[in-house]
């Protein structure tokens, strides 16, 4: 299990994982720990919504950090649950 960037596109009002929409060169990509998949989706999602209020459009598109296993080394585990207070300082200072 490892850290990974997850995009997500909305069609027709759900959210759904680019992977699954065959969508190329958007599948999720593996990162080393928590804190750099955060900051990463940080700008991210950041970066898409300033398109997004530039061109006056809805934001149709998001980012996610996901724990998933990972295919090229299934043993690897660099990844934990995060617990309840976990999730609360990460929504409070981490994700934005």
């Amino acid at each position: 299990m490892n850290w990974f960037i997850v995009v997500y596109f909305l069609v027709n009002g759900s959210w759904v994982d680019a992977d699954k929409l065959n969508k190329e060169g958007w599948s999720p990509i593996i990162q080393p720990t928590y804190e750099v998949c955060i900051n990463k989706i940080n700008e991210s999602n950041n970066r898409f919504k300033k398109i997004a209020d530039y061109r006056e459009i809805d934001l149709d598109i998001k980012f996610q950090c996901e724990c998933r296993k990972n295919i090229d080394n299934p043993k690897e585990i660099n990844c934990k649950d995060r617990n309840w207070f976990q999730n609360i300082y990460d929504k409070l200072f981490l994700i934005k």
